[in-house]
């Protein structure tokens, strides 16, 4: 067996798998198995019975050959072929079932461990397929996936949802569960009693209509398979069961449920109760069947009515509805009566045909489903809605989940439209609907955001900000329009686009998952300004930059398949950059040695942001003849290429000054705080030519937040005030710009910018800002005021280290240890500016020996600290050991290894103490 190599390890286990886009070198060096991915609606229970003549189940036709939905791929979405089952494993609950596979035929058995045990058990399910790559290169994938297994007693009874085609139902599936029976205003639910049994040829479940007959009534000729029947509960409807013919009990499937007035019409007005079922098996005594008491042939099922409202019922014919608030009531109207029903705290199901809802304001039911043409929310309470078709659109009020099947809506229409107010998770993905739903959110607050079509979140309304959940779609638009927008997430489910504009738009992560999508930072209508996270599982993505206004920095490492930067576009990022292809016109900021090219890269102005350059530093490396020296257009220095046999390496050959930088290029300062920039040649270690000078200004913002003072190559600028109203005018940009001897501006080079936010309250404040010493293995606690998590580091490493020892709402306490040599030290910073310089310093002690000492076979001494001192021996005449300790007091016992006459150094914590001499 070959070995793999460390490298070909490391690059295997921090992608994850191989992907198809990998050059022919990277996938041959390669392991020859990945892990796949099981998606898709695929099966994940399956229902035997024991006690028949079969004990198997044919598992691979269940699970991947009758119709299933199984979908296998490898984790870049790339389709796997040869599926079959290779093994399953226990994972939870009882040990019933266990596997066997026909290596011949791949076909897998799942087999009834024992013939009377029933329960449930949770397996692992692991499924092996074939993938090639582009390059020819053949794959074996295996995926997993959890299987829940039902076992039933043969003729068990089992409870569910009623299906009029139970007697057809696919082998091995269940019923729904039977959760409660929901009635106001004639609603009714059905409950579905039937026996499971085995098929005729494997152990997969089939169901039986169990007979039925009533508890009291014993029967002389019963079938041996018949069942009592009783319900007890609040308000609760016995339908008639003729049970007293001489032949045997009326075979009935179902029992139906509901609330009855004396002319056995429902009312309106139904209360919550709870419902007891019973059923029992029938066994002989004497000459009549009568219930068992064995509890083992005897299934109860508790269940609940609840509140629910059938529009259709209520109020026949309306096709428009309407939800008011009557007398302190949520009251439900239609257009085609005058009747009306109370619908507060209940769930309301509108029927087929059904062309507009209307919830008005102060109203308060707890759900809305069936079909609603659509459904306008305004200012009012609804619990949840999922509906079968429609659209909802949400102008204020608290709404909890939504979801909709379908929207019967225009080309470019949205499934949900949210203006304000604040919405659970909206799911509009569907498998049955053929259109793409989409979801636009204008104001309020959402959760989670599912859709098969496009996700718009387009700040409109300047006093509500945004915020949103993880979204999930294939084309995603943010733009903080008039208001700033938070979103947790972002997670391509198909290939698309990702398009981020405005100058406060917020994206905590954002998953490529393997698509060709591409992130847009600005378009041609609008900018991006500002950070965003780097796209992880991004190989096959692209990002694109056209609003020539953009500015952005991608924070974290990439590794994308194209990075395309148009003219005057900035893009700065502050990790690792592996890309096939850069290209446009536009400016890529990158810290020397942190760029890998594998494929090409022509015309992008290439600048560096480290702050010192020098000539022999590398700059970027690519794989051998990809890119030249003149690919890229460099800023303030020149390249020299070092060919290789794989790759080639870019370094400076030669510096030029380019221009001027400022130091940063953010910043947020507080209400009543000032901050200090300094503008400084660019690359470092070149000189601003002499007769130069550097003038200071503020773009955007009010003058009455920002003040900007200036001298010479330094600027303050200072926050008054916050505009409370007008997001825009609390954001301003400080450029810094050259200008020659006679005071014209110098076009040849570009100006510095930063830009400046101003915030009501500091972002993040530390306790500590005065430089301090601690003793090397002690401990300093710093607090940190902020209203998001800060950063706090140690500029140096290998000197202190730095854990977040507690939090207390916004306060952030941390501890900082002494790990270094004494005198050694290390800037302290918070969010990248150094707050403060720590030095470590020795610890404090005491020895009962401080001249130079004889020692003849041993001697021991003692040291005093408070903290476990490091004591050492300049060489190997002596050995040394620590004898005892007592509180604070250490005793240590040297002896003699060498010749008489042969000297060492006794060291404390790096200080020698004494002298010792063999005698």
């Amino acid at each position: 067996m070959k070995k793999i190599t460390g490298k070909v390890v490391s690059l295997v286990l921090a992608l994850a798998l191989v992907v198809s886009s990998f050059s022919a070198s990277f996938a041959q060096a390669a392991t020859k198995t990945m892990t796949g991915a099981i998606t898709g609606t695929n099966e994940d229970s399956i229902y035997l019975v024991n006690g028949g003549a079969v004990t198997t189940a044919n598992l691979t036709d269940f699970l991947l050959n009758k119709g299933s939905d199984f979908k296998f791929e490898t984790v870049d979405h790339h389709a796997v072929t040869d599926e079959k089952i290779n093994a399953i494993s226990h994972v939870s609950g009882d040990k019933l079932v266990s596997l066997s596979v026909n290596s011949s035929t791949d076909v897998a058995t799942l087999k009834l461990k024992s013939s009377s045990a029933s329960g449930k058990e949770v397996i692992s399910v692991l499924y092996e397929g074939s993938y090639t790559d582009d390059d020819g290169n053949d794959f074996t994938v295996k995926g997993r996936h959890d299987l829940t297994v039902y076992v039933y007693d043969k003729d068990q009874i089992v409870f569910g949802e009623y299906d009029s085609n139970y007697a057809k139902k696919d082998s091995g599936k269940g019923f729904d569960d039977f959760e409660t029976f929901a009635q106001t205003a004639n609603s009714t639910k059905t409950l579905g009693i039937y026996k499971a049994e085995p098929a005729a040829d494997s152990a997969l479940a089939t169901y039986a209509a169990a007979d039925l007959t009533k508890e009291t009534t014993g029967i002389t000729d019963a079938n041996k398979n018949a069942y009592s029947f009783s319900i007890t509960g609040t308000d609760v409807h016995i339908p008639k069961i003729d049970a007293t013919s001489a032949s045997a009990s009326t075979q009935f499937p179902d029992a139906i449920v509901g609330k009855t007035a004396v002319d056995g019409k429902y009312t309106k007005d139904a209360a919550t109760g709870n419902v007891t079922i019973t059923v029992k098996k029938l066994v002989a005594s004497g000459t009549t069947y009568k219930a068992s008491t064995d509890s083992s042939d005897k299934y109860t099922l508790k269940t609940k009515i609840e509140k629910k409202c059938d529009a259709k019922t209520v109020l026949p014919g309306s096709k428009v509805f309407s939800i008011s608030k009557t007398d302190g009531k949520s009251v439900l109207t239609g257009d085609a009566t005058a009747d009306s029903a109370v619908v507060t705290d209940c769930e309301v199901v509108f029927p087929v045909g059904t062309t507009s809802v209307a919830v008005n304001e102060k109203t308060n039911v707890k759900k809305i489903s069936g079909t609603v043409g659509t459904l306008t929310i305004g200012d009012a309470t609804v619990g949840s809605i999922d509906i079968d078709n429609g659209t909802v659109d949400v102008t204020d009020g608290k709404v909890g989940d939504i979801k909709t099947d379908g929207a019967p809506v225009a080309a470019g229409g949205d499934a949900v439209l949210v203006s304000g107010g604040k919405v659970g998770n909206i799911d509009v993905t569907s498998e049955d609907n053929d259109t793409d739903s989409n979801v636009t959110v204008n104001s309020g607050t959402v959760g989670t955001i599912s859709a098969d079509g496009t996700v718009t979140v387009d700040a409109t309304d300047a006093d509500n900000a945004v915020v949103t959940g993880k979204i999930t779609a294939p084309t995603v638009s943010l733009f903080s329009n008039e208001a700033k927008v938070t979103t947790a997430g972002i997670k391509a489910s198909a290939d698309g686009t990702i398009t981020l504009l405005g100058d406060d738009t917020n994206v905590s992560a954002i998953d490529f998952d393997y698509r060709d999508t591409t992130l847009n930072l600005g378009d041609e209508d609008n900018a991006f300004t500002g950070k965003v996270a780097a796209p992880t599982n991004a190989v096959n993505g692209k990002l694109d930059t056209t609003n020539e206004d953009t500015n952005a920095t991608v924070s974290g490492t990439v590794n994308m398949d194209t990075i395309s930067l148009d003219s005057n576009t900035n893009v700065a990022f502050d990790g690792a950059v592996t890309v096939k292809t850069i290209d446009g016109d536009g400016t890529m900021k990158i810290a020397a040695g942190k760029l890998y090219v594998s494929n090409s890269a022509s015309s992008v102005t290439l600048k560096l942001s480290d702050k010192t350059l020098i000539p022999g530093t590398v700059v970027f490396k690519a794989d051998t003849d990809a890119v030249d020296v003149d690919s890229f257009n460099t800023y303030g220095f020149t390249l020299a290429k070092s060919a290789g046999s794989s790759v080639d390496t870019f370094k400076i050959d030669s510096l030029s000054f380019a221009g001027i930088a400022i130091n940063k290029d953010s910043s947020s300062i507080a209400k009543g705080y000032s901050e200090t920039f300094t503008a400084s040649s660019y690359p470092g270690g070149t000189a601003i030519p002499a007769g130069y000078t550097v003038q200071w200004t503020l773009d955007g913002g009010s003058s009455d937040v920002f003040t900007l003072t200036s001298s010479g190559n330094t600027a303050t600028v200072k926050v008054n005030s916050v505009d409370s109203t007008f997001a825009s005018e609390n954001k301003t940009t400080l450029t810094a710009t050259l200008y020659d001897a006679d005071g014209y501006e110098l076009d040849d080079y570009q100006p510095a910018k930063c830009e400046v936010t101003a915030t009501a309250t500091p972002a993040a404040v530390s306790d500590t800002n005065a430089d301090m010493s601690i003793a090397k293995g002690a401990s300093y606690q710093m607090k940190v005021t902020s209203s998001t998590v800060p950063s706090v580091y140690a500029g140096t490493n290998g000197v202190f280290s730095i854990v977040l020892a507690s939090k207390n709402g916004n306060e952030y306490f941390y501890k900082i240890t002494a790990t270094g040599a004494a005198g050694a030290a290390s800037g302290i910073y918070l969010n990248g500016t150094k707050i403060f310089v720590a030095t470590v310093k020795g610890v404090a002690f005491t020895t009962d020996t401080t001249v130079n000492t004889t020692v003849k076979g041993a001697y021991q001494f003692r040291v005093t600290s408070a903290v476990a001192p490091n004591v050492t021996v300049g060489s190997a005449t002596f050995k040394l050991a620590l004898a005892s300790k007592s509180g604070n007091d250490y005793f240590y016992k040297i002896t003699s290894n060498n010749a008489k006459g042969s000297q060492a150094g006794i060291y404390v914590n790096g200080t020698r103490i004494f002298v010792a001499t063999v005698g």
